[in-house]
């Protein structure tokens, strides 16, 4: 199976980008745990929109973690694509 430039460009950019998705879900979810923290136990006027905020918040981590282990699988394949390729060019010549 051949990748086309666009292709190989688009995999090696997000493969590239799997650190910065953990390091962007983990500081969201010590921002989150920060919030929990200063909402719940230190603020006297803790609301439903500060709740709401570390949800949002939360799931913005969660999804960055998708994109990791997205970005993990992908590389994965890259190096099996890489692999079959290299295979199959020395069996040709």
């Amino acid at each position: 199976m051949k990748l086309n430039a666009n292709e190989i460009k688009l995999l090696n950019r997000i493969t590239g980008q799997k650190k910065l998705f953990l390091v962007f879900s983990i500081i969201n979810v010590v921002i989150a745990v920060y919030l929990i923290i200063y909402y719940g136990l230190l603020s006297e006027n803790s609301t439903s929109i500060h709740f709401v905020l570390i949800i949002l918040i939360l799931l913005g981590g969660r999804s960055h973690l998708r994109q990791y282990r997205s970005a993990l699988l992908l590389d994965k394949l890259k190096i099996w694509l890489e692999r079959k390729d290299d295979r199959y060019e020395t069996n040709v010549t």
